[in-house]
């Protein structure tokens, strides 16, 4: 019986690198610790929260990659999330009121690239699809939720709902029994 191996090789990484990756480790600790206690001594808003924030997204995408799921659309899912999270913040602690219209758009844009990287090769990415099947159900709730809270600007919400149920409904139906038999690997459901 031949297993096929699905897991990449482990690549030794150069010392320098490692290094590297320890120094910047350092310069991001005290760069937190100087925006938290910078901006405890100053008073005011709390941008230090997205600095933090900010560093903590540099460090998980670009000098912390992680082992299993380091392909593309995995990254653009953590990616998109991220910038979320980031554009709520500075709405939130800094600049009040713009949210609720631009992060659908910057979702939308997200939902759609992820999107054409799943669809242009369907039968290799189709082991990467439960980032992109949690990312939808995770807007589509998140949009349904907050068309009831910011009843304003509704209507960046419900397209961005439309879109993204389109995109599991079309995946859905794309990779139909495949789909399940990716569900049981994912949740180990034998």
């Amino acid at each position: 019986m031949d297993f096929e191996i699905v897991y990449p090789k482990i690549k030794k990484q150069s010392l320098a690198m490692l290094r590297l990756r320890y120094i910047v480790g350092l310069i991001f600790l005290a760069a937190s610790a100087a925006c938290v206690i910078v901006n405890l001594a100053v008073g005011g808003k709390a941008w230090s929260v997205i600095a933090l924030w900010g560093m903590y997204m540099v460090w998980t995408l670009v000098l912390r990659q992680p082992l299993v799921e380091r392909n593309l659309i995995s990254q653009g899912v953590r990616l998109a999330v991220m910038t979320g999270i980031l554009l709520v913040l500075i709405d939130r602690l800094l600049y009040p009121g713009w949210a609720a219209f631009v992060v659908p758009i910057v979702s939308y844009a997200a939902l759609i690239v992820l999107a054409i990287l799943f669809f242009v090769n369907v039968s290799k990415q189709r082991h990467n699809v439960m980032p992109l099947i949690i990312l939808t159900v995770l807007v589509i709730v998140g949009s349904t939720i907050a068309m009831f809270v910011f009843s304003e600007t509704r209507w960046p919400m419900i397209v961005l709902a439309v879109t993204a149920a389109v995109l599991l409904i079309a995946t859905v139906f794309i990779l139909k029994t495949r789909l399940i038999s990716e569900l049981v690997k994912r949740f180990h459901l034998r």
